[in-house]
């Protein structure tokens, strides 16, 4: 078996000479056995390592694990960490918290001795049950993918050495070298479906099938480098994302046009929380042919579609309107409730202004970052300037037509989500008249040049 283990340390480069790694020790038989096979590699590779306990503290008896492990890692010379789980404060899976707690505590360990590594001792009848375990619950090909030889605990590396070795040859070593451990009577129970595909299924394949582990570890190796390939896609697909203040957007059309395999990642990379059911129901809200509604995602999401618009944020921020009025004086900048400034100029300073725009080259990338503004005619505006949230009712004066048209029938005809409108900015005089909406439309009073020192520039710049 140790010939076993070292092949698989080499194989998948798991350990460099030197290094610091935390042992994760729980007093079971697979992590003494852990413990014993890294003590004279410790030492073959200039290795220290810290012994880190873990007392969930379920079992009257679980203080003699600690024990034993304290007792073994002091005979070897090695630091020793416990931490007792705090108790679990809400009803829920107690097997979810009690991980969690353990990977936060290993991670801990690790940050207070430099270590680079965190070592469990998970093994191949391990994998073959969580193989078996995900093939009831995912619906997604990465959730095959099981125990992995390495993985991460947050920015923690995880390494996996028993990964290729079977439950059979662990007993094995440890009644040969006589390696003391306790057993968990919780693993007994058929109470857990885990213990009953452990007792029950994995047997019986074995059986049909008796290199079964070999096999699900090979396809679970295949599974990480397609998963591999496609995260890779996924990151280059990831430019058409604008990332907002609060959530993201994209195309609803160009996310249509992705492969499915694809069209599903790009969702799950976006939502990670997101349950089968809820992703489901997400994809059936956004293919739907309504043009808008509102998609509640779980996890304190929700998902807003809007034309060719979709917009994910947290429910909190999920329609917020920003109720603002700012008065312009000339010559002034102010920032905007977004983040942006609107500057109003008049005279020498528009003259600068004017002559920095006559000047520029606008190719399309200039003209694409440039400043949305526009030239007033003073004389035609009842001063002071205002920029305002939209209000219901709000109507405009077009240029060469007749009347008014509604603000609304506006942003309908230019597709504006809904979720954007009320807070679309609005430039009103002092008679509330408006005079212009950034990026949609212009009154008469705004002109092409100016036509004398005393009008005005306005422009909204990031």
């Amino acid at each position: 078996m140790k010939l076993q283990v070292l092949k698989t340390i080499e194989k998948y480069q798991m350990i460099s000479h030197g290094e610091t790694v935390v042992l994760a020790v729980s007093g079971g038989v697979d992590s003494m056995v852990l413990m014993d096979l890294f003590v004279p590699l410790a030492k073959d590779w200039d290795l220290t390592l810290v012994i880190a306990h873990m007392d969930h503290a379920k079992r009257a008896c679980s203080t003699l694990d600690a024990e034993l492990v304290h007792q073994i890692a002091k005979k070897h010379h090695l630091v020793f960490e416990k931490k007792i789980l705090p108790q679990q404060k809400a009803s829920g899976n107690f097997h979810a918290y009690a991980r969690k707690g353990r990977y936060a505590f290993f991670k801990e360990v690790a940050k207070k001795y430099h270590a680079s590594k965190i070592v469990t001792a998970h093994h191949a009848d391990d994998h073959l049950e969580t193989i078996i375990d995900r093939l009831m619950k995912t619906e997604v090909p990465a959730g095959l993918i099981g125990v992995m030889p390495k993985g991460h605990v947050e920015d923690v590396p995880v390494i996996r050495p028993l990964i290729e070795v079977k439950k059979k040859a662990i007993y094995d070593y440890a009644k040969q070298f006589a390696i003391p451990f306790h057993e968990d009577v919780s693993n007994e129970s058929d109470d857990y479906l885990r213990n009953r595909i452990r007792h029950h299924v994995a047997p019986h394949l074995i059986t049909e099938r008796p290199d079964i582990i070999k096999h699900v570890r090979a396809l679970s190796d295949h599974l990480s480098e397609d998963e591999a390939y496609f995260e890779k896609q996924i990151d280059q697909l990831m430019v058409e994302v604008k990332q907002k203040e609060h959530g993201y957007e994209f195309s609803l059309a160009w996310l249509q046009r992705l492969p499915s395999s694809l069209y599903r990642r790009i969702l799950l990379r976006l939502l990670p929380e997101i349950t089968k059911g809820a992703l489901c129901e997400l994809n059936i809200f956004l293919n739907n042919g309504s043009p808008s509604g509102i998609c509640h995602v779980g996890g304190d999401k929700v998902v807003r579609k809007s034309y060719d618009h979709v917009h994910i944020v947290p429910s909190e921020f999920d329609d917020i309107k920003l109720e603002f009025s700012i008065k312009l004086e000339i010559n002034s900048e102010n920032e905007l409730p977004d983040g942006r400034k609107i500057v109003l100029t008049q005279g020498k300073i528009l003259e600068n202004r004017r002559e920095i725009l006559e000047n520029r080259r606008f190719d399309e990338k200039v003209k694409k970052n440039e400043a949305q503004g526009t030239y007033l005619c003073y004389n035609s505006i009842r001063m002071p300037l205002t920029v305002r949230h939209r209000q219901a009712g709000d109507r405009i004066q077009l240029i060469g037509k007749q009347g008014h048209a509604t603000v609304k029938k506006i942003m309908i005809d230019a597709k504006v989500p809904i979720y954007e409108r009320n807070n679309w900015l609005m430039i009103v005089d002092a008679n509330e008249k408006l005079v212009w909406i950034p990026e949609l439309k212009k009154s008469p009073v705004c002109l092409e040049k100016p036509n004398s020192n005393k009008d005005l520039w306005l422009e909204i710049c990031e």
